[in-house]
């Protein structure tokens, strides 16, 4: 499995790829929605982003708009420190397939990664 991290927090960028690593996934990462853009772009066929919601510049929310239109077959999981109903919904409407709650364990991630990959809208993926 492919998977972009997406955080401005190097601390949660280096758990993510650590933790996604030795669960086998390949893990590229960006700071900011623009870079990670770029890399959807550059790099391609992501199976999934990991992206967080409160970023300097575009947020996550105008991330996943742009990876639903730009990039469909690409499962989108949501980490937040503020999972709060709003933030569910709105990241819902944008179009994320699952959310996981910061601070999060390994065992977490695991298990909300294979949750949110297994009930994203299976497109065109290999």
């Amino acid at each position: 499995m492919k998977i972009l991290v997406v955080d401005d927090d190097a601390m949660v960028v280096e758990s993510c790829r650590r933790i996604l690593k030795a669960e086998g996934a390949t893990v590229h990462w960006a700071e900011d929605a623009d870079k990670a853009i770029a890399v959807l772009r550059g790099e391609g066929d992501f199976d999934m982003v990991l992206t967080d919601i409160k970023m300097p510049g575009r947020d996550g929310f105008e991330l996943i708009r742009v990876i639903k239109e730009k990039f469909p077959g690409t499962a989108i999981l949501m980490m937040t420190g503020y999972l709060i109903p709003e933030t569910i919904r709105r990241g819902t409407e944008f179009g994320a397939d699952g959310v996981i709650a910061k601070p999060f364990t390994p065992d977490e991630l695991t298990a909300s990664v294979r949750k949110t990959f297994s009930v994203a809208p299976v497109r065109d993926r290999k």
